[in-house]
């Protein structure tokens, strides 16, 4: 065995290596790509669905102290008939 074959190897070793650590890092672009492209949009949808739904808790909370007022007014009638 001569050195110009160990270095051959070496050489061809690092080339495999090199090749794949580039294939590995195409498939991570690509999937960062891909999830780039899936969630764009995503957080202005979320924040739309996040401010309706504040909406709708505080029209409920609204209505809570219209409910609480007919309910006194019920049990102050009961209270007026018993």
């Amino acid at each position: 065995m001569t050195d110009e074959a160990i270095l051959e190897g070496f050489k061809s070793l690092h080339e495999a290596m090199a090749e794949g650590f580039d294939r590995v890092g195409a498939r991570i672009d690509g999937l960062e790509a891909k999830m780039d492209r899936r969630f764009t949009g995503l957080e202005a949808k979320m924040d739309r669905r996040f401010t309706g739904l504040e909406a709708r808790m505080m029209r409920r909370f609204d209505e809570r102290d219209t409910r609480i007022e007919d309910h006194e007014r019920r049990i102050t009638t009961l209270e007026a008939q018993g």
